[in-house]
């Protein structure tokens, strides 16, 4: 059954992501980050690409012509995921597509629309019996 974990209160999303990214890389795992659209994941993906000291995230627009040759892909819309290992929604919505998924990140910002549509998510997971994991980032 796919595993759930909510990150709420999230600042800074983009650092977040880099972070979690960071760490399924070296896990060897294939990431999936959902968002709104193609300028969301053009702007992230941008940000993922820059290169630290020490850091460096390869990733691809999901459709791209090589994205699936890439540990993390970019994608905005359902029939673009390629994989089915770790999601990261950022969307709004919840994805109709999740339960392939081994593990499902919400990433929830400070917003109270953002925290609204985060609790509908919330509640639908947990109704259908999801195993949860919460990580308030304001309180770590």
């Amino acid at each position: 059954m796919t595993k759930i974990r909510f990150y709420t209160d999230v600042t800074d999303p983009p650092a977040l992501i880099q972070h979690l990214v960071s760490q399924a890389l070296s896990r060897q795992r294939s990431v999936t980050i959902y968002v709104p659209d193609r300028e969301q994941a053009q702007r992230l993906g941008d940000q993922l690409w820059q290169q630290t000291a020490d850091s460096f995230w390869p990733n691809a627009l999901a459709d791209a012509e090589y994205a699936a040759l890439t540990p993390v892909q970019l994608a905005w819309q359902p029939e673009q995921i390629r994989q089915d290992d770790l999601l990261f929604n950022c969307q709004a919505v919840l994805p109709k597509f999740f339960s392939r998924f081994r593990h499902v990140f919400e990433l929830i910002g400070t917003e109270e629309a953002d925290k609204m549509a985060g609790r509908q998510r919330w509640a639908f997971y947990r109704d259908r019996g999801y195993e949860i994991q919460h990580m308030n980032k304001q309180t770590q």
